[in-house]
């Protein structure tokens, strides 16, 4: 990837430009990794509005980021709420594929159910319906909201009815991506050394278009705007 970058750099600039070294290089790819990422995630950020399971190409995009965690509740549950329980998210959590419960009850019908659902909602929608019976949680429905602690762990609240309790919370997610570091020496957040791009080959020379672009975009604007015109009208 860095020779593809360095190949494409100098096409575009003709030459002209001012090089750059392992380090800097290595940072451009990785945050055109993320760009990317975010990119085919977000139904809004390409051309054809598609998420990205709608399609088989967007589904192989980001296969290789998807990560299984069966969580239990955190043993420390400062400021949940009266109904809720904090479940701690891995580190290089990034966003939410599918989720769901195994849960206890004191209703006979609902003890030891697995597969309850999960259904994400907003502190908004947690004060306007947290009476209603219509609405509010059941047996068969769990709330969740996002939640930090001081940004010292990513959380989720489970928001449940007086019956029942979350035993076990099954999350499917799209994780991080590791930062891409072309050389030995160059530390970039946690990650130090040699690190290959761990997405799907086919979405390689995308990033390193992306990477070059931002490159560009430093040392010339104009060039940077084309390369960003022509990103899009490849997606």
């Amino acid at each position: 990837m860095q020779e593809e970058f360095l190949i494409l750099y100098d096409k575009i600039t003709n030459f002209d430009a001012p090089g750059y070294t392992d380090e800097e290089i290595s940072r451009f790819l990785s945050r055109a990794q993320e760009r990317f990422v975010l990119h085919v995630y977000n139904p809004m950020g390409n051309k054809y509005v598609t998420g990205f399971e709608e399609t088989e190409k967007r589904r192989k995009d980001l296969s290789e980021l998807v990560r299984d965690v069966e969580l239990v509740p955190a043993i420390l549950q400062t400021d949940a709420k009266a109904d809720g329980k904090f479940f701690e998210l891995p580190a290089n959590f990034l966003y939410t594929i599918q989720e769901e419960a195994e849960i206890s009850s004191t209703d006979s019908c609902y003890n030891g159910d697995t597969g309850v659902e999960v259904k994400p909602i907003t502190h908004d929608y947690y004060l306007k319906n947290k009476k209603n019976p219509y609405k509010k949680p059941y047996g068969e429905l769990i709330w969740r909201l996002d939640f930090s602690s001081n940004g010292t762990a990513k959380r989720h609240e489970l928001i449940t009815d007086t019956a029942t309790t979350v035993t076990k919370y099954n999350v499917r997610y799209i994780k991080k991506p590791t930062p891409i570091i072309t050389a030995t020496g160059v530390t970039i957040e946690d990650a130090t050394g040699v690190k290959s791009c761990e997405l799907h080959p086919i979405t390689h020379r995308a990033i390193v278009d992306e990477a070059v672009a931002i490159a560009a975009g430093i040392t010339n604007p104009e060039t940077f705007q084309i390369r960003k015109m022509e990103a899009g009208l490849s997606e």
